[in-house]
């Protein structure tokens, strides 16, 4: 999805990334996303933070790799590009919205910021019913858009407000 942007505007992100990772490492944790986003006047909490590293931690480090960075501000632009005002449509739009996430929070188990395999299978087996693995996988792959075998908030979201 990074690949959106220009040459020009990559080495822009690039100054931006290299001054939210305070100590150099390469990459940001939760701590430094924390410290930039409260200088942006975003008073976000950890645990948060933790979060939406999770959504683009591809690896699985914990922590923000530069092309995760890119691939998270892709989804900045693409949201506000469809949402000029900087709102949905209406409130009944915000209000569905929350519950999606709210939904999608309860279903992600582990806090990982996905629903997994297991997930999922514990979800159906708590229903009364039985998928199979491979019944489940056939299910991620029809709204797993970014291939990586998991669903995401935003997956789920496109998922559950498909008409």
């Amino acid at each position: 999805m990074a690949d959106v942007f220009s040459p020009d505007q990559v080495e822009k992100f690039r100054a931006i990334f290299e001054q939210f990772d305070k100590n150099g490492d390469g990459d940001i944790s939760a701590k430094e996303l924390k410290g930039a986003l409260k200088q942006l006047g975003q008073d976000t909490d950890t645990k948060t933070c933790k979060r939406m590293i999770k959504t683009y931690d591809k690896n699985r480090t914990k922590r923000m790799e530069f092309k995760e960075f890119l691939d998270m501000m892709a989804n900045v632009f693409q949201y506000h590009l469809s949402h000029p005002e900087g709102k949905t449509s209406n409130g009944a739009d915000i209000a569905q919205n929350k519950k999606l996430e709210d939904l999608f929070d309860s279903l992600d188990v582990d806090e990982s910021g996905f629903i997994d395999e297991e997930e999922i299978i514990k979800l159906t087996e708590k229903l009364g019913e039985k998928m199979s693995i491979e019944e489940v996988r056939e299910l991620i792959g029809q709204v797993d858009k970014d291939g990586d075998g998991r669903v995401n908030k935003d997956e789920f979201k496109r998922l559950m407000s498909a008409k």
